[in-house]
C-alpha cells in the first residue's frame, strides 16, 4: 500500500507551506476521508476523499465535481464505454494535481506568463504521479494524466491525438468543456445556454473533440444535460 498522505503533502509543498497546512486541515476535518486515504480498503472512497479534498482546498466545487461525474457516467454509458467505472472515478479525482500549484496561479483571471502556464499544466502529471500504485484507482489515473488531450493533438502534456487518447479521457474532454462552457463562475467569457454550448462543440468535432462522441451526446436530450445541471440527478435514470 502507498503512501498517500505522504505523498499528498510532498506535492503539497511544491505550492508553498501554507498549501501544506490547508491540507492538513482538510484532511483531519474530514474524519471518514481521512481514514480512507490512509487505509485505501475501496478505491472508491478514496477517490470521494480526494474529491473532497480537492472542494476543500478550493481547486473546486463539490456542485462542479457532481455535475462533471454525473454527465461523464450518462455519456459513457449511452457510449457503451468499456470500464465505466475508471471514467467515473477518474472525473472525481481529474484536478488533484492542483495541489502542486500555487494559489496566485490557480486563481489567476488574468493572462498567464509562460512560467505560469507550464505550471498549471503539471497537475495533469502530479496528479498521474500521485495516484501511482493506488489499487483501484489505475483506469483513474490514466483518465488524470490524459484528460487536457485533444483529438488534434493540441492539447497536454503528451500531446497526443486520436485515438492515442484513452476513450475514457476522451468522454472527459468533452464533458469538462461542455460544462465550462455553461457555469457562471468562469471570468474570462461570458456564460452561454446549453444550445449554445452544443453548438460551439459541434463545430469542433473531429478537431477537439472525437466526433463519434459529439454524435453520441448530441442523441441524448438535452433536457437530461440541464437537468443535471440544476442538481436533479434523476437525470440519469431515465432510459
Amino acid at each position: 500500500m502507498v503512501d498517500l498522505v505522504h505523498r499528498l503533502r510532498r506535492i503539497a509543498r511544491m505550492a508553498g507551506e501554507d498549501r501544506v497546512r490547508t491540507l492538513e486541515d482538510a484532511v483531519r476535518a474530514d474524519g471518514r476521508g481521512g481514514r480512507a486515504l490512509l487505509e485505501q480498503r475501496d478505491a472508491r472512497e478514496v477517490a470521494a476523499a480526494l474529491m473532497r479534498l480537492c472542494a476543500a482546498l478550493g481547486f473546486e466545487t463539490l456542485d462542479h465535481a457532481q455535475r462533471l461525474v454525473a454527465w461523464c457516467r450518462m455519456l459513457g454509458e449511452a457510449a457503451g464505454l468499456d470500464g465505466l467505472d475508471g471514467l467515473v472515478l477518474g472525473a472525481q479525482v481529474h484536478d488533484v494535481g492542483k495541489l502542486g500549484v500555487a494559489a496566485e496561479v490557480l486563481g489567476d483571471d488574468d493572462a498567464l506568463t509562460a512560467t505560469e502556464l507550464d505550471w498549471i499544466r503539471m497537475h495533469s502529471s502530479l496528479g498521474h504521479a500521485l495516484l501511482a500504485g493506488v489499487v483501484g484507482l489505475e483506469a483513474a489515473r490514466d483518465l488524470v494524466l490524459n484528460h487536457h488531450e485533444y483529438w488534434d493533438g493540441s492539447g497536454y502534456p503528451e500531446g497526443r491525438r486520436g485515438t492515442q487518447i484513452p476513450r475514457a479521457a476522451r468522454v472527459f474532454a468533452l464533458v469538462d468543456s461542455y460544462e465550462a462552457i455553461v457555469r457562471d463562475d468562469v471570468g474570462y467569457r461570458a456564460r452561454r445556454d446549453h444550445a449554445q454550448a452544443r453548438e460551439e462543440l459541434i463545430e469542433l468535432a473531429g478537431v477537439r473533440y472525437d466526433a463519434e462522441l459529439i454524435a453520441v451526446w448530441c442523441r441524448i436530450d438535452m433536457r437530461r444535460w440541464q437537468a443535471i445541471f440544476d442538481g436533479d440527478f434523476s437525470a440519469l435514470r431515465v432510459a
